[in-house]
This record gives C-alpha cells, sequence and structure tokens, in this order.
C-alpha cells in the first residue's frame, strides 16, 4: 500500500490552487445568486467542475480519490468554491450519471459540467431526518407527468441551482421499495420554496414544497425500489462533504501554525511553549489521521465503482469529530483573536461543525459500523 501521492495527484492539486489563485480569488466575494454564478460559470472553464463525471458528459473522469483531493484544496482556498466544486462533482449529479438514461445524462450531467446548471438534493423532511426511509413525499403517474405532493427540508443552494433531486414515495406500502427520486426544476407548476434559514455557516437552507408539482414524467431517475441504489451513490456525496471538511480543518491548522510563530508573548515566540506545541501537533495528528481514512474509502471505490459503505462510515465518525477539535484547538491557539470573527477560525468550526449532523449523524454511523462488525441487523424501529 502507497501512502504517497503520485506526481499526477501532486499536479491536480498545484493546478486547482493556481487556478483558484489566478481566476477565482477575485470572484469569491460575491455572494449573490448572480455572483455565485459567474463563479461556478469560471469554475467550469477552469475544469474544476465534474471532477468525476464522465468524460463522454463533460466530466475530467476523475479517480474518486484524486477528486477528493481536488475538493479538500478547494476548500481550504475558500469553502464557497470546495462548495461548488463538491456539489458538481460528488453530489446530487452522481445519482443521474450513475443511474439516468442517456437523455437525462445530455440534459443534466453534461450542462452541469459547462456551468449552466446546478442540482440541489433533497431528502430530508420533518418527519424524516436519520429515519429517512419515513418519508412521505409522494409520487404518481399522470399521463406524461408525475404529480408530487410533499415537503422537504434543509436543503442547500435551492437559490443557485436550478433543480433539485426529490427523493419520493412512488408505492403505497410505507416500506422502503416505495422509495425512488424525481428531478424537479425549480420552475415547475405547484413548487415552491421558502426564503431560507441560516445556518452556522451563514449558508442559507431552504424547505421545499411539492403541492400537485407536476413534472414531465422522463425526469423521473427511479421509480421504486431504489433507496440502496440511492444510497450507495450518496455515500459518495458523504465523501465530498468529509473532504470539505478536511480541507477546513487543514486551513484552520495552516493558520494556527503560522500564526504560533508570529504571535509574542513573555518575549518569545507562542510555539515555544510545550502547551501550545502539544496542540499543534495533536491538530497534525488528526489531521492526517482523518485524511487517511477517507481516503482509504475512497480507494475502495476502485473495486465496486462506488464507495463501501462501512469505511465511509469509520471516515465519517473520525473526521467530523476530528474537523471539529482541529478547528476549535486553532481558535484556542489563537486566544481572544481566534474568537473574533475578523479571523477566519470561526467560520471554519461552523463549517465542519455540521459535519457531524448531515449526510447521517455520527450516531447514526455508529450502529452502522456496529451492525457491520457484529454481522447483525441494528434497527432503530420501535417494534410493534
Amino acid at each position: 500500500m502507497d501512502f504517497q501521492l503520485t506526481d499526477r495527484q501532486k499536479e491536480l492539486i498545484e493546478a486547482a490552487k493556481g487556478a483558484y489563485e489566478r481566476k477565482l480569488a477575485p470572484l469569491v466575494a460575491d455572494s449573490s445568486v448572480a455572483g455565485v454564478r459567474r463563479l461556478r460559470s469560471a469554475m467550469a472553464e477552469q475544469g474544476l467542475l465534474g471532477l468525476n463525471l464522465p468524460p463522454e458528459h463533460g466530466g475530467l473522469g476523475l479517480p474518486l480519490l484524486d477528486t477528493l483531493l481536488v475538493i479538500q484544496t478547494l476548500q481550504a482556498c475558500a469553502p464557497i468554491v470546495g462548495g461548488l466544486s463538491h456539489r458538481t462533482s460528488t453530489g446530487a449529479v452522481g445519482a443521474v450519471a450513475e443511474y439516468g438514461t442517456p437523455e437525462q445524462r445530455v440534459r443534466f450531467v453534461e450542462p452541469l459540467c459547462r456551468g449552466e446548471i446546478g442540482i440541489s438534493i433533497g431528502i430530508t423532511e420533518p418527519d424524516a431526518g436519520s429515519a429517512a426511509t419515513a418519508l412521505k413525499t409522494r409520487a404518481r403517474i399522470d399521463g406524461d407527468h408525475v404529480v408530487l405532493n410533499g415537503s422537504k427540508q434543509f436543503v442547500s443552494f435551492v437559490n443557485i441551482n436550478e433543480f433539485t433531486l426529490v427523493y419520493c414515495r412512488f408505492g403505497t406500502s410505507g416500506k422502503a421499495s416505495d422509495i425512488g427520486a424525481v428531478i424537479v426544476p425549480h420552475d415547475a407548476p405547484g413548487f415552491r420554496h421558502s426564503n431560507g434559514t441560516l445556518n452556522m455557516a451563514d449558508e442559507l437552507l431552504f424547505e421545499l414544497y411539492f403541492d400537485d408539482c407536476r413534472v414531465p414524467k422522463e425526469n423521473i431517475l427511479l421509480d421504486g425500489g431504489a433507496f440502496g441504489k440511492l444510497i450507495s451513490v450518496y455515500n459518495a456525496e458523504r465523501l465530498g462533504s468529509m473532504a470539505r471538511m478536511l480541507g477546513s480543518a487543514r486551513a484552520a491548522y495552516e493558520f494556527a501554525l503560522a500564526y504560533s510563530k508570529e504571535r509574542r508573548q513573555f518575549g518569545r515566540e507562542i510555539c515555544d511553549f510545550q502547551g501550545i506545541q502539544w496542540m499543534l501537533a495533536d491538530m497534525r495528528v488528526k489531521l492526517d489521521a482523518a485524511h487517511l481514512l477517507v481516503m482509504r474509502a475512497a480507494s475502495t471505490a476502485q473495486v465496486t465503482g462506488l464507495p463501501a459503505p462501512l469505511e465511509t462510515s469509520i471516515a465519517k465518525v473520525f473526521t467530523a469529530k476530528a474537523a471539529k477539535e482541529i478547528c476549535d484547538d486553532a481558535i484556542q491557539v489563537l486566544g481572544a483573536n481566534g474568537y473574533t470573527k475578523e479571523y477566519p477560525l470561526v467560520h471554519r468550526y461552523a463549517e465542519v461543525r455540521g459535519g457531524s449532523i448531515y449526510g447521517g449523524t455520527m450516531q447514526i454511523h455508529k450502529n452502522m459500523i456496529a451492525a457491520a462488525i457484529l454481522e447483525r441487523e441494528n434497527s432503530q424501529w420501535k417494534k410493534a
């Protein structure tokens, strides 16, 4: 097993940094809808969208591991850039690339790689969070259309993107076998969304409402019996989110490391104090360990095409905890300065804090790990 980056991977990382510094850095300050869409287009021109998507549909066709390295690099440069790269590579579009018809890949994957559209993902509902299979949003076929009724919440980038991949129930059995997915245009009749609620990282999260929402039938991605398929692809999205956590944790660590060499107290640099040295050492150990676990999970995709569930959950649990601790220690190294929004560490901590919740909470993933290592079902549902 080789733990060293290849020359090709090093070139990808340097190319991503160079593209950010030359072309993207001047654009990141504009957080308006128009500004983010301009940034998305500029990233497409630099080849930073669709990193792991098929070349025949406009992607770069990178292995998942290389894709995560680039996302991590861009996240360390600027969260909005890392987020766009993730959402257009390991995000909801992955399900369309994996399970979509040839026509759907042309309609959705190709323009996404060109930076013309974006696709959000709608899974969570008021009564279906960790219990994702409890979702109630329903879909029924009506002639040439599919009609949706229900709601979603905590959906990102709805104001920026043009579509949402909506998990919905095609059958009435109440079982996971009813679940499929529809690609819903944001201008579809009967669709509306809230104004959004700000999370800790100042990102808007939206509620979606479907009131006899009519969508062309050709936008059905999977029409039931598909929850397992959708979640298998979703593991790549989970790893994309972990790459973002790693990028923010690395940026926080490097900022604190540099600060410790400049900040002076008692007539010497604070990095001379053993208390600071141990904190920096712990941060580096956690960062490297999390990085290796994420890369291991990504490497399993070389066998089956999709990351293995157990390795993904292990990486998720460790990375989410480590990233919080790294950012928290970075704030502590800066002291009062780290606690202010004049420095970037508050925002970095807010970004990684969500990693313990979205994509399945740490506790849910621990249940999944336990089920795998004990080789037994570990259902959380209340027994009748």
